[in-house]
């Protein structure tokens, strides 16, 4: 009987002996695991967040539409969009949150044209600002003059980030 105490007590004394350094080492190391932690987590958040919308007020503007004889609405609107990510972005879509829209078209400005030239698949690069318009065609019309037409542009972009941005739009008459 002895010998049965004193095997299970070497037992016992390793298994102290091994879990009292393997247990500061994880009391140390949880700090510095969370630390990793939420510095990934920043770097994913960046990525998927990464742009920035300031719409041109002046250039965001309604106004009557007819189209075979149908009454409807266009609205137009130009933001700065800033790209805020470690990769180029490309706005692939947009649309009006309160309005499902008959037609709707979103064009970015040339990154490196200084003409202004605009078009569907140029990319906003990498830390850089840039031009974006977006078009939308409504039958049978959304706004009454000469109120302002106010509601969120949803953007969407090749990564399949949304970005909800809320903009007025000015009656152009």
């Amino acid at each position: 009987m002895d010998w049965f105490l004193t095997h299970w007590q070497a037992i016992l004394a390793a298994i102290v002996a091994i879990g009292t350094p393997v247990g500061a080492v994880l009391v140390w190391s949880k700090p510095l695991l969370r630390w990793l932690q939420s510095r990934t987590k920043s770097k994913v958040q960046q990525k998927d967040g990464s742009l920035s919308f300031v719409s041109k007020d002046l250039q965001c503007q309604w106004s009557a539409a007819i189209s075979n004889k149908q009454s409807g609405t266009f609205v137009s609107g130009y933001w700065n969009v800033t790209n805020s990510s470690e990769r180029d972005v490309v706005i692939l879509k947009a649309r009006l949150s309160k309005y499902p829209s008959q037609l709707a078209q979103v064009l970015t400005r040339h990154p490196d044209d200084e003409r202004k030239a605009f078009g569907s698949n140029y990319p906003i690069y990498s830390g850089k600002m840039s031009e974006v318009s977006a078009d939308f065609t409504f039958f049978p019309p959304i706004g009454r003059a000469p109120k302002p037409i106010t509601s969120d542009v949803i953007f969407t972009d090749n990564f399949g980030n949304k970005y909800r941005v809320p903009t007025q739009f000015s009656f152009i008459g």
